[in-house]
């Protein structure tokens, strides 16, 4: 399960009404000569903007919603609040962002002999407006019993003292998740954990409701929510040159993606194909109105990235490129990935030959425009 964290918050602007001055004239003689009229204005007038790329859509702070003392005596050590970035290329990484989430993390320092456990609190915000079907899914993963709509829950694991937290909430138009975790072998202090939640649920049940998710002036690529969405099976197997193929992975779950669970509002989806023998595949995703981020991956490589190469004629920007997933022991495989910004979205494809992924590339771009 991947990390998501801070949101960034893109200006909106808005329009401004014209005031219109009207003379009344009467119907009988001319009246004496009043004042002039001002002449009109040379300044042109206002009018509304749609924001160029995806906006914040909750109206508060990490610094209401998780106050760094709160964060400390969570997770009983020193954490310090935690910039998100990006340590694969999955354009669905960035759903939660596209989404107008907030989201907050306080990270301690690794524990000794670790390569990546740490204290680490989190608390994220995603406005819903209603679509919660996905909600619990972490608490169902964790093993920890949803209650309607809310759940709380330090499970034991081989009967160890409890190492995490997870808790979660449906406050109006929103949700509230959570999750408190610490190094094995260390006593978690659960009341400070439930004042997180309940302080984190308590912000969120003062703010209004959110905007509207933001949607790209002209449109995007349409959503995918199952794995053929992106192309009949068949077609991929054809394109590959099997004679069918399965996808053993693809997005929730738990494969779920991001910490907020919120590719579905957006339409992101990822999915794995592979044949029988697991020798011949490849992976699909989609960001629809990811283009932006497509941006921020390509002024700011994901590192492990190199061999970048343009592709000419498709879509409105794409390249190939070779990535290394950081792995303790060392860089993983060399995989091949094609990324696409067409349509105000982001495609991806990885896995298989370059001649193989455009060719799907353009077929999924056909299927999804």
């Amino acid at each position: 399960m991947k990390v998501v964290l801070r949101a960034s918050t893109a200006l909106r602007a808005s329009g401004a009404a014209l005031l219109a001055v009207t003379l009344l004239t009467s119907c009988a003689a001319p009246s004496p000569a009043g004042p002039t009229p001002p002449a009109p204005s040379s300044t042109p007038t206002p009018t509304a903007t749609v924001a160029s790329v995806p906006s914040l859509r909750v109206a508060t702070t990490c610094d209401a919603l998780l106050p760094a003392a709160s964060a400390k005596a969570a997770a009983g050590a020193g954490v310090q609040l935690r910039e998100w970035a990006p340590d694969t290329r999955n354009p669905v990484l960035y759903a939660d962002l596209r989404a107008g989430a907030l989201a907050c993390e306080y990270r301690g320092e690794l524990a000794a002999g670790s390569t990546w456990l740490a204290p680490d609190v989190f608390v994220g915000v995603l406005p819903t407006l209603g679509a919660n079907d996905h909600f619990g899914v972490f608490a169902n993963i964790a093993g920890v019993t949803v209650d309607g709509d809310h759940y709380f829950g330090c499970p034991l694991y081989a009967g160890s003292t409890p190492t995490s937290c997870a808790f979660g909430a449906i406050v109006g138009d929103y949700q509230v998740i959570g999750s408190v975790m610490l190094p094995d072998r260390t006593t978690l202090d659960q009341d400070a954990v439930r004042k997180v939640f309940d302080d984190a649920t308590a912000v969120v049940g003062r703010l209004g409701a959110p905007a509207p998710l933001w949607q790209p002036a002209g449109g995007s690529l349409r959503g995918v929510t199952s794995s053929d969405g992106f192309l009949p099976l068949e077609r991929i197997a054809a394109v590959l040159g099997v004679s069918s193929v399965t996808s053993p992975k693809s997005e929730g779950g738990e494969y779920t993606t991001t910490r907020l669970a919120s590719a579905q509002l957006s339409g992101a989806y990822w999915s794995d194909f592979s044949d029988e023998s697991g020798k011949a595949g490849v992976a699909i995703s989609v960001l629809p109105g990811g283009a932006s981020y497509y941006d921020d991956m390509k002024r700011t490589p994901v590192p492990g990235t190199s061999d970048v190469q343009a592709v000419p004629g498709l879509g409105d920007d794409a390249s190939f490129a070779t990535f290394r997933l950081a792995m303790p022991g060392g860089p993983g495989d060399p995989v091949p990935y094609l990324d696409v910004k067409v349509k105000n979205s982001w495609l991806q494809l990885s896995g298989a030959s370059p001649a193989v992924l455009e060719q799907l590339a353009r077929e999924v771009i056909a299927n999804l425009s």
